[in-house]
């Protein structure tokens, strides 16, 4: 069974790693892709958001505060099932190392 990546998925998996950032949760009703919740995560050496609409699209994008560089800005697209354990897992590798 593959897997759902949605704001559920993310505070249950991805969510209890990331100890040393401050996490916040957003929502809008209308977006470029229907209603969109939104994570903001920092830490002092990098930060990002992820973005997860409604229409199964989702963004990550991720900042190396202290290179000053974008790491991470992916957007995939709802087709695109299998690239969203990749790129989480690209997350985590990023978190991991900082």
């Amino acid at each position: 069974m593959q897997e759902i990546y949605d704001l559920s998925w993310f505070k249950k998996s991805l969510a209890p790693k990331l100890n040393d950032f401050k996490l916040e949760y957003r929502y809008f009703d209308e977006g470029d892709f229907g209603s969109l919740n939104q994570v903001l995560f920092n830490s002092s050496k990098l930060g990002g958001e992820v973005e997860f609409w409604s229409r199964n699209f989702l963004r990550i994008h991720l900042w190396d505060y202290e290179k000053d560089i974008e790491l991470m800005n992916i957007l995939i697209h709802p087709h695109q099932k299998e690239e969203k354990q990749k790129v989480f897992e690209e997350l985590q590798n990023f978190v991991d190392k900082k």
